[in-house]
C-alpha cells in the first residue's frame, strides 16, 4: 500500500475550495493512486481482488483445476500411462456446503430492529409511562369494576393490562414505548421491507462474510426517491486505511461500478460534451471487452434528428466516492445598541473588524461534512455530480459529527486484508481434491482378475490318444471348462504347485487414500468449527442430548465472529435509516409517503427536528429463537401444561414471545401466578370446607336442640294427653260405672222378674210335661197291653229321645235366662 498521502488535497482548505470540482478531482486521483487498478495484481485493489475472486470460486465449487492437473504431472496419454484422461476434475463441493451451513444458520433466526430512545427526555417520558402503567396494574381491580359498572376506560383497557407488576416488567422493554419510538420502529421496518433488505441484501452480505470476510451496504437518502439500502460488492469497494473491523474510523470510501457510456450520459447529462464522451470511450476502447471496430460508427435518427454513436455501448469504470472533511464555521457574538447580544453566522472565512463601536466576540465551530462525486477511472480529469452531500444523517445531539453512507464490517481484519472462513480452508480443500483425484486414478489403474501360469508345470501333459498338449492348449481348455491338467511332479520327482493360480482384483492404496480424504475433511471441520452434530451429517442415535447440545454450542462459538459481524452490520443499517427519516424535509415526496404509511402524527413526532429537543435512538438487533431454543421452550410449556401449572392462554402468550429470555421469564411468572392461584383456590376450598363443617356442626346442634324441644314438647303433650286421657278415662269410667250400675239395677230387676217368670214357666213346663208323661204313659201302657196281647211288635226307644228333648229344652230355657 502506498502510504504517501502527499497526493491528497489540503484537508484544511475552505469549504468553498472543497466544493470545487478541482478539489474533488484531486481527491479522486489520490484515491486511485493509493489503490491502483483492479486488474493490476501488484496494486492493493488487485491483491484484494485476487484473494476475493479465489475465495468466491472455492465457495461456489468452481475453482481452477489446472493446479491439480499440474500436480498429477500430465494430461498427455503418450507421456504416461493414460490413466488421467478419464478423471473427472470437477471440484468436490465441500466448501460450498460449509458456507451454506453458516449462512443458513445465521439467517434461520430472522433479525428485526428494536428501537429505543436513549436521550434524557425520552428516558424520562418512558419512566413516566412505566410508572403510570405500574399504578394501573396496582389499581386493575378498581379499574375493572369501574369499567363493569360505568363502561368508562381510563387510558388503557384493564382487561389488557398485566396481572402483576412482575409480569408487567417483562413487557416494559417491548410494549412500553413512546410515540417517537413506535414511529421510528414502524418506519425502520417499513424501509427495510421496501428495500427487500432481509431477503436479498442481508443474505448476500452474510454470504460475503463467510466467503470474503467482509460485507458492505450503501445507503442513499434522496428526499424525492426515498431511503435506499443497496448491496455493494466487496471486490469493488475501496476505503481509507483502517484496522477497525467495524470501519468506524473511515475517512473516505467508494465503490467501482462498470456502466455503459449511454448510462453515463444519463447520470452526467450536460456536464460533459460529446467530444469528452468520445475521449472517455477512446480510453476504454481496448478494455472491458469493448469492440474497438464500432468506435467510429454513427447513426442519425430521421425522426428525432439525434445521433447515436458506436461507443455508447462501451463499458467504463466509474468510482463513486465520498469523504469526510471538517469545515470551520464562524459565528459572531455581537452586542446591539440596546444592550442585547445575538449570534450571527459569518461563514467559513472570518476577519475581525477593528474599531467596532459594539463588542464583537468570534466563535469557531468545527463541523464534519461529507463531500462526494463520481470519477471516471483512468480518465485523469473527468468527474461529475461532485459537491457537498445534502441530507446527511447525523446524531441530533451532536450535529458536528457525520458518517459516510457505507456500512462496512469485516472479520479477522489485518493489514487492509480480511481473513475469511473460506480462505482458511483453501489449502485443505486443495489436498482433499487431490486425494479425490488420486482415488479416481487408483480406480482407473486397477487391473481386472488375472491368472498366474507356470509354463513348465504344463509341459508334456498327455491326454490319451490325443498326444501331448501344449500350455496354450491347456489354457484354452481351462478358460472354456474351468478344468486344467498338469503334472503334480516335476522331472526330478518332486512335487510342484498348481501351475495356474488366480490373481484377485485390488485397488492400490485405496484404503490409505480414503483415510487421507477423511483426514483433510476433518481438518476443514476443525478449521471452520462446523462439526457433525451441527450439520447433521452423521447423527448418532445413542448420543446423549447433552453431548449433542455441547457439540452444537461449540459450532456456534466457532462461527460467532461471522454472526456478530452480521448483527453489527444490521444495526448500522438500521441506525442510518432512523437518522435519515429524522432529516426528511416536510413537503417532500418521500415524506408524504412515510406520512401515509406510518401516520401523519407519528411522522410529525419523528421528524420534528425544528422543535428541540430531538430523539436519539439506540438500535438493538433482536433475533428470533433458534429451533433448539423453541424445542426447549416448548418442552417446558408442555411439562407445565401436563402438571396443570399454566393455562392454555398462558402457553399461547409464551409462544408469542420472540425472545427466549423474555419467554422463559414470562413462563416463570405465569407458572408462579398459576400456582398462587391454585394455592388461593385451595385455601378457599379449605375455608369453604371449614365453613361447611362449622355450618354442619351448627346444623347438628340446632337439630339436637330442636329434637330436645320436640321431645319436651312431646313429653308435655304426652303428659297433657295422659291427663286428658285419664280425665276422659275417669269420666268414661264414671259413665261406665254408672251404666253398669244401671245395668245391674235393671238386671237385678229383670233377674227378679225373670226368676219369678222362670219359676212360673218351670212350673208350667213341669205341669205340661207331667201331663204329657201321663199321656205318654197311658199310650205306652196301651201299647204294652197291645203287645202283650200280640197285637204290636217290639217297641222302640222313644222314651230316651223324649227325655233328651226335655232336657235340651230346659237347657235352652236356662241359657235364655
Amino acid at each position: 500500500m502506498n502510504s504517501n498521502r502527499g497526493g491528497f488535497p489540503d484537508p484544511l482548505a475552505s469549504s468553498e475550495e472543497k466544493e470545487s470540482k478541482e478539489y474533488g478531482l484531486n481527491y479522486a486521483k489520490a484515491i486511485e493512486g493509493q489503490w491502483g487498478k483492479m486488474k493490476e495484481t501488484a496494486s492493493l485493489h488487485g491483491k484484494r481482488n485476487t484473494i476475493f475472486e479465489k475465495c468466491r470460486d472455492y465457495a461456489n465449487g468452481i475453482q481452477d483445476t489446472s493446479i491439480y492437473k499440474r500436480l498429477l504431472n500430465t494430461m498427455d496419454p503418450s507421456a504416461g500411462d493414460g490413466s488421467l484422461v478419464n478423471i473427472d476434475y470437477t471440484p468436490v463441493p465441500v466448501l460450498p456446503k460449509f458456507v451454506r451451513i453458516v449462512v443458513n444458520k445465521i439467517l434461520s433466526r430472522n433479525p428485526y430492529p428494536n428501537l429505543e430512545a436513549i436521550d434524557p427526555l425520552s428516558s424520562s417520558e418512558k419512566n413516566k409511562e412505566k410508572n403510570k402503567l405500574r399504578m394501573q396494574v396496582k389499581a386493575k381491580e378498581q379499574l375493572s369494576k369501574l369499567k363493569e359498572k360505568t363502561g368508562v376506560v381510563l387510558d388503557k383497557d384493564p382487561d389488557k393490562l398485566p396481572a402483576t407488576l412482575e409480569e408487567a416488567e417483562i413487557f416494559f422493554d417491548t410494549n412500553v414505548k413512546t410515540d417517537a419510538e413506535i414511529a421510528a420502529q414502524i418506519g425502520t421496518n417499513m424501509t427495510l421491507s421496501w428495500n427487500n433488505f432481509n431477503d436479498n441484501t442481508f443474505r448476500r452480505c452474510v454470504n460475503d462474510l463467510a466467503t470474503l470476510g467482509m460485507s458492505v451496504v450503501r445507503r442513499t437518502n434522496d428526499p424525492n426517491y426515498g431511503i435506499h439500502t443497496t448491496y455493494v460488492d466487496p471486490v469493488k469497494f475501496i476505503h481509507s486505511e483502517t484496522e477497525d473491523p467495524s470501519f468506524d474510523d473511515m475517512v473516505y470510501a467508494g465503490n467501482v461500478k462498470t456502466i455503459p457510456i449511454q448510462e453515463l450520459k444519463r447520470l452526467a447529462g450536460d456536464q460533459f460534451e460529446e467530444e469528452q464522451y468520445k475521449d472517455i470511450a477512446k480510453r476504454f476502447k481496448d478494455s472491458n471487452g469493448n469492440n474497438s471496430s464500432v468506435f467510429n460508427n454513427t447513426k442519425t435518427s430521421s425522426t428525432t434528428g439525434k445521433s447515436s454513436y458506436g461507443y455508447d455501448e462501451y463499458l467504463v469504470d466509474v468510482l463513486d466516492f465520498e469523504f469526510i472533511s471538517v469545515d470551520c464555521l464562524f459565528f459572531e457574538e455581537k452586542e446591539s445598541k440596546h444592550g442585547n447580544k445575538g449570534f450571527y453566522y459569518k461563514g467559513s472565512k472570518y476577519s475581525e473588524k477593528s474599531n467596532s463601536v459594539f463588542e464583537r466576540v468570534p466563535h469557531k465551530m468545527d463541523v464534519k461534512v461529507v463531500y462526494g462525486g463520481s470519477y471516471i477511472l483512468g480518465s485523469k480529469n473527468f468527474i461529475y455530480n461532485y459537491g457537498r452531500t445534502k441530507n446527511i444523517p447525523k446524531n441530533v445531539h451532536d450535529i458536528s459529527k457525520a458518517n459516510l453512507s457505507y456500512s462496512v464490517v469485516a472479520t479477522n481484519f489485518r493489514g487492509m486484508m480480511p481473513k475469511s472462513m473460506v480462505d482458511s480452508c483453501i489449502g485443505f480443500a486443495d489436498m482433499l481434491q487431490i486425494t479425490h483425484l488420486k482415488i479416481q486414478q487408483s480406480i482407473a489403474k486397477a487391473k481386472p482378475d488375472g491368472l498366474i501360469i507356470d509354463i513348465e508345470g504344463l509341459e508334456n501333459v498327455q491326454l490319451g490318444k490325443g498326444g501331448e498338449l501344449q500350455p496354450l492348449d491347456l489354457h484354452d481348455i481351462y478358460e472354456q471348462t474351468g478344468v486344467f491338467y498338469y503334472r503334480s511332479k516335476n522331472p526330478e520327482g518332486g512335487h510342484q504347485n498348481p501351475p495356474i493360480r488366480e490373481i484377485g482384483n485390488s485397488i492400490r492404496n485405496i484404503n490409505e487414500l480414503i483415510g487421507l480424504y477423511n483426514h483433510y475433511l476433518k481438518m476443514i471441520r476443525d478449521t471452520t468449527g462446523i462439526n457433525e452434530a451441527m450439520d447433521a451429517s452423521s447423527p448418532k442415535g445413542d448420543a446423549l442430548v447433552g453431548v449433542q447440545q455441547q457439540a452444537i454450542s461449540a459450532g456456534n462459538n466457532a462461527i460467532y465472529d461471522i454472526t456478530n459481524a452480521s448483527m453489527v452490520l444490521y444495526k448500522k443499517v438500521c441506525e442510518d435509516v432512523v437518522k435519515c427519516m429524522q432529516v426528511l424535509p416536510p413537503g417532500s415526496v418521500i415524506y408524504e409517503v412515510y406520512e401515509n404509511a406510518i401516520g401523519k402524527e407519528n411522522m410529525k413526532v419523528l421528524s420534528s427536528f425544528k422543535d428541540l429537543p430531538m430523539y436519539n435512538f439506540g438500535v438493538q438487533v433482536v433475533k428470533e429463537m433458534e429451533d433448539e431454543e423453541k424445542a426447549y421452550l416448548e418442552q417446558n410449556i408442555q411439562g407445565a401444561l401436563m402438571q396443570k401449572e399454566i393455562d392454555l392462554e398462558d402457553a399461547l402468550a409464551v409462544r408469542n414471545m420472540q425472545d427466549v429470555n423474555q419467554a422463559e421469564r414470562l413462563l416463570v411468572v405465569r407458572r408462579k401466578k398459576r400456582m398462587e392461584k391454585q394455592q388461593a383456590m385451595q385455601m378457599q376450598q379449605m375455608q369453604a370446607q371449614g365453613q361447611q363443617a362449622q355450618q354442619a356442626e351448627m346444623a347438628k346442634a340446632q337439630a339436637r336442640q330442636q329434637e330436645l324441644q320436640m321431645a319436651s314438647q312431646l313429653e308435655a303433650q304426652s303428659i297433657q294427653l295422659k291427663a286428658q286421657l285419664q280425665a276422659e278415662m275417669a269420666k268414661m269410667q264414671h259413665e261406665f260405672d254408672k251404666e253398669i250400675e244401671l245395668i245391674r239395677a235393671s238386671a237385678s230387676i229383670q233377674k227378679s222378674t225373670g226368676e219369678t217368670e222362670f219359676k212360673e214357666k218351670i212350673e208350667t213346663m213341669k205341669d205340661d210335661r207331667k201331663d204329657e208323661r201321663v199321656k205318654k204313659q197311658a199310650v205306652e201302657q196301651s201299647k204294652l197291653l197291645s203287645q202283650r196281647n200280640g197285637k204290636r211288635g217290639e217297641l222302640q226307644e222313644e222314651q230316651k229321645e223324649n227325655s233328651q228333648d226335655i232336657f235340651s229344652g230346659l237347657d235352652q230355657l236356662l241359657t235364655q235366662q
